[in-house]
């Protein structure tokens, strides 16, 4: 029994309470009178090896580099028709155009006024061309314009116990996930609370572990952008729920068994909702947190296990993953998903001839220590 208690201010949020495993467990993955789809966790679901082009258009987008622009990674903050920026705790900021070529950068790091300690995690508002920046340590929100110029801070109202780890930004408001079951909605411009909301279970449960005497943490992301508006989760939730543009929260899938009942927890957290298919992952609360990740085809009503085996028709033997630690799929639009291919990656495919096309192309004119090579993912309708 799952039960969402939020309060409600700016929030137009219905208070929902579903019985769902035993009101959702017999619906089927496209079942139209719930829209419910439901996932065992402790099912071999059957494996499916596929190339990400069968149901996606791929695009290689290089990243000019200079000494100031160094990307360390998966580190996306934004990514539209005009613009892609990255974040990172080195580098700061980093615009470029939507082909690759390097706009500007600016970072902020120090202790004097409208600086950061450090920049765990950006994201940036094209409507009011605002980048939000958080840093963990001191529990707070710098923003800045697009040039990096600032305009205001706030707390993210969690404690250093109970960090904010991860937040979009919907309409007027911040919606961050606190370690480890608790989503807050904080106000754009005053940072003041306007709404708390959790998933009925203990905010000790999550992805933290003792292992011989030392605390284990893992970071993940929670929430993926959705057509209509965002996907939601937490560790100890067995529903994922849709955050809609008109604040409604809906379930929208279930797991069963419960991981409150999981002497060995096993989680299932979001990853991507396009038109067929839904991408989501396993991840077992123990050493390494192993991850699985499956692929919910909506149309033939199946689920199978990927095990990262999408694969590239243009680099042999890649395997495609679009979620992970650094990369963020909330400013992303729903059918859009990018995976980094770092230069080194890239040098060394070409030279083992494993590359072809416009990426084989790229790859040539490559050196070590040049920017990643971000491989843009649209998905079919």
């Amino acid at each position: 029994y799952i039960c969402i208690v939020m309060k409600t201010h700016a929030f137009n949020i219905a208070f929902v309470a579903i019985c769902l495993l035993t009101g959702c467990t017999g619906k089927s993955v496209n079942d139209s009178s719930a829209n419910i789809w439901t996932f065992d966790v402790t099912k071999e679901y059957p494996k499916k090896e596929m190339y990400i082009q069968d149901i996606a258009d791929v695009k290689y987008v290089p990243l000019e580099s200079n000494d100031s622009m160094l990307w360390l990674g998966s580190e996306i903050a934004f990514l539209d028709e005009d613009y892609i920026i990255g974040a990172n705790p080195r580098s700061g900021i980093l615009v470029h155009d939507n082909e690759g070529k390097a706009l500007h950068s600016f970072h902020r790091k120090g202790s004097g006024p409208g600086e950061y300690n450090w920049l765990s995690f950006a994201q940036y508002d094209k409507t009011q061309n605002e980048i939000y920046i958080l840093s963990y340590s001191e529990c707070k929100f710098y923003v800045y314009d697009i040039k990096g110029n600032f305009k205001r801070s706030f707390p993210t109202h969690c404690n250093t116990q109970n960090i904010m780890e991860r937040f979009f930004l919907m309409g007027d408001e911040i919606i961050g996930y606190c370690r480890e079951n608790t989503y807050l909605c904080l106000d754009k411009k005053s940072g003041s609370v306007l709404g708390k909301y959790s998933f009925g279970a203990s905010a000790n449960f999550g992805g933290s572990y003792y292992s011989d005497n030392m605390r284990v943490n893992n970071q993940v992301t929670t929430f993926v952008k959705d057509s209509n508006g965002y996907i939601l989760t937490s560790y100890a939730s067995d529903t994922t729920w849709l955050l809609t543009t008109e604040k409604i929260l809906v379930p929208i899938g279930v797991r069963t068994p419960s991981a409150l009942t999981m002497e060995e927890p096993i989680f299932l957290l979001p990853v991507k909702n396009t038109p067929r298919y839904y991408f989501t992952y396993t991840q077992k609360k123990a050493v390494g947190y192993p991850e699985v990740m499956y692929m919910v085809d909506k149309a033939e009503n199946r689920i199978y296990s990927l095990e990262s085996e999408l694969k590239n028709k243009d680099c042999v033997g890649q395997k495609v993953s679009f979620y992970g630690m650094f990369i963020t799929q909330a400013n992303l639009q729903s059918n859009i998903a990018v995976q980094t291919m770092s230069a080194s990656f890239l040098i060394d495919s070409h030279e083992d001839g494993r590359l072809s096309g416009r990426l084989k192309e790229i790859a040539s004119n490559l050196k070590e220590d040049d920017n990643p090579v971000l491989m843009i993912i649209a998905f079919k309708e």
